[in-house]
């Protein structure tokens, strides 16, 4: 995937206007904890996460597939997931989407 330089501006400027102790932010640090295997193509990740954004349901396996792409389980990825205190997938994607609604970049 090439990124522009808006794109990386846009995408700065995103991570940082979310506060890191909401649901977004909780989500984005644990997707900044986790690695894929160099090899991994990068569609197939935008695929992983899509998905999570079209199925919330997903979630509770979603994190586990994610933290997989590396074939290693490290702590900081399960600290990250454990930030998250997810007890209800629907509820925590139903506040993350509404997070990204009241986002005015």
């Amino acid at each position: 995937m090439k990124l522009d330089k808006f794109v990386l501006a846009q995408t700065m400027a995103l991570l940082i206007s979310i506060p890191p102790e909401s649901n977004l932010g909780k989500l984005l640090s644990f997707c900044l904890v986790t690695k894929a295997r160099e090899n991994t193509p990068e569609r197939d990740i935008l695929k992983m996460t899509t998905a999570l954004m079209e199925d919330p349901s997903s979630l509770p396996y979603w994190p586990q597939d994610v933290m997989g792409l590396d074939l290693d389980y490290t702590s900081e990825e399960w600290q990250a997931l454990a930030k998250m205190g997810i007890k209800d997938a629907e509820e925590f994607m139903a506040v993350v989407r509404q997070e990204l609604e009241n986002l005015n970049l």
